[in-house]
């Protein structure tokens, strides 16, 4: 398969964006829907793997944002009238906002001791998010209005092509961000936060954008989420959700952002798809064992099928510049 690719290395690209832009074509809402769900947390993904790795910084608080982001979409959508569109890039923002000011006081954490940290953040944002009132529901969750663009209702195929044409801007601006020198500041954190000090680089700068890049992609995958299932409740900031998050970058593909699509496709595609093929009663335990044998055998994760074998000096050479 790597040979293949090696040989044309636009044919990957070229495949899956295909694949989402042939979608709507397949019969089946259902398969749709999963399509769909994908896309979205592809983007989560990217955020994901930007904050975790690019820069090494392991948090837990994908679940805040993800579900500022649906909720702070629904609100404005239902109760204020904002447009959808607007309403997804305002709860965006919040949750960037929200991700700086999380950044602030943990940023001296290191591994381990960030991610409790965070995970600690999730759990009050689970509580704040029950005691929302009439606003957002409560413990009872409140309901988001379907999809509009311009006052036009989208069906489920509009939908689709709609987060396919954000997936597709939010992919163009990763990867240029992932080339430019914050990509590379970030990889030299990765290396070493110490070294990266030593040749002048503001750290904290660099790990301040870090999270708000992160913030800002799983805010906005967030609030694509709720238009397409209509219903969203305290769970979106649940601990499940911030490792569903993590677990996509590390089988995707860590610094990588292939990775991040491969990797949202098998946590988020696969179990849904088995429970399509009638397997929900084995889903869990099928996908565990899927999940194990990727890890053994792609200790790179699923991107590595996919990359181009080198001789040593070429990635030596090449390791300033992103995959």
């Amino acid at each position: 398969m790597t040979k293949v690719f090696d040989q044309f290395p636009w044919l990957g690209p070229l495949l899956f964006v295909l694949l989402f832009v042939l979608a709507p074509l397949v019969p089946g809402g259902y398969v749709l829907y999963i399509f769909t769900l994908v896309i979205i947390y592809t983007l989560a993904s990217f955020g994901t793997n930007i904050l975790t790795g690019y820069t090494n910084l392991i948090s837990m608080a994908g679940a805040v944002f993800f579900g500022i982001g649906a909720y702070g979409s629904a609100i404005l959508t239902t109760h204020f009238g904002v447009p959808l569109v607007l309403s997804m890039f305002i709860a965006a923002a919040i949750a960037t906002v929200v991700g700086l000011l999380l950044a602030l006081p943990v940023l001296r954490l290191e591994e381990v001791f960030l991610a409790i940290a965070t995970l600690g953040f999730v759990m009050i944002s689970v509580e704040i998010a029950k005691s929302g009132g009439e606003l957002s529901g409560g413990e009872n969750g409140m309901g988001a209005p379907g999809p509009t663009l311009f006052g036009w209702a989208l069906d489920e195929r509009g939908y689709h092509l709609f987060a396919a044409v954000v997936l597709a801007g939010a992919l163009w601006v990763a990867r240029n961000l992932a080339r430019s020198h914050f990509g590379r500041g970030f990889l030299a954190i990765k290396g070493s936060d110490t070294a990266a000090r030593a040749l002048g680089l503001n750290t904290t700068a660099l790990k301040l954008v870090a999270f708000g890049v992160c913030a800002f992609y799983t805010g906005l995958s967030g609030a694509l989420y709720a238009p397409l299932v209509r219903f969203i409740d305290p769970s979106l900031f649940g601990i499940m959700v911030s490792i569903s998050f993590v677990s996509m970058v590390i089988v995707g593909g860590l610094g990588s952002i292939l990775g991040s699509v491969l990797g949202a496709v098998f946590v988020i595609g696969a179990p849904q798809l088995l429970t399509y093929l009638g397997f929900d009663q084995f889903q869990r335990a099928l996908y565990g064992v899927a999940m194990i044998l990727a890890l053994m055998f792609l200790p790179d994760g699923l991107a590595s099928l996919f990359k181009r074998r080198r001789l040593p000096a070429a990635d030596i050479a090449d390791s300033g510049v992103a995959k």
